[in-house]
């Protein structure tokens, strides 16, 4: 028997019951027949922000070692990595902004082979989040997929949000469809 890809959401949200756990829940559902599946928040992790060192330009790795090299491992060993977060101020949660600036040195395509898209939860003001996931996402060179915008500020909000939901099945196919 074949040994299934793997699949990762990597939430960027303080509450791990909120609209941008359960959109990414209803995706890594969808793909656990195809992909076995993980979902992390990066609040239980231990990281650092950058600081601007300079070391990841000549190296294959980051200085600061902390439990961000946790996570380096499970973006490389995922096949699709799935970046969930919510809207804070017009952009994405500080923890997502960490993760982005903590793996820099990932951007001369060690990533390349892998599926990348991103679910963004906000009220209104999403647009630089959007440009923020794109734009990251092109920079790892990762084979990008339209991601999924949801739209609630109370919890729960997003299930009522039938175009999420829509948008969650098509992603999963998309992302079944490239991964064959």
């Amino acid at each position: 028997m074949m040994e299934k890809k793997k699949a990762i959401g990597i939430i960027g949200s303080p509450r791990k019951d909120g609209n941008t756990a359960y959109l990414t829940d209803q995706l890594l559902d969808l793909l656990k027949d195809e992909f076995e599946i993980e979902k992390i928040f990066l609040k239980d992790y231990d990281i650092s922000s950058c600081q601007e060192c300079y070391y990841c330009m000549d190296h294959d790795d980051c200085s600061i070692k902390d439990e961000m090299q946790k996570i380096y491992a499970k973006l490389k060993e995922n096949q699709v990595i799935i970046l969930s977060s919510p809207i804070f101020m017009g952009g994405i949660t500080s923890l997502m902004k960490i993760l982005m600036e903590r793996t820099w040195h990932l951007r001369k395509g060690q990533l390349k082979d892998k599926i990348g898209s991103y679910i963004i939860v906000g009220r209104r003001d999403i647009g630089a989040g959007v440009n923020e996931m794109e734009e990251y996402l092109s920079r790892l060179k990762v084979n990008k997929i339209a991601g999924v915008l949801g739209f609630g500020f109370h919890k729960e909000d997003v299930t009522k949000d039938e175009e999420a939901l829509k948008n969650i099945q098509r992603l999963s196919n998309q992302i079944i469809s490239l991964s064959q």
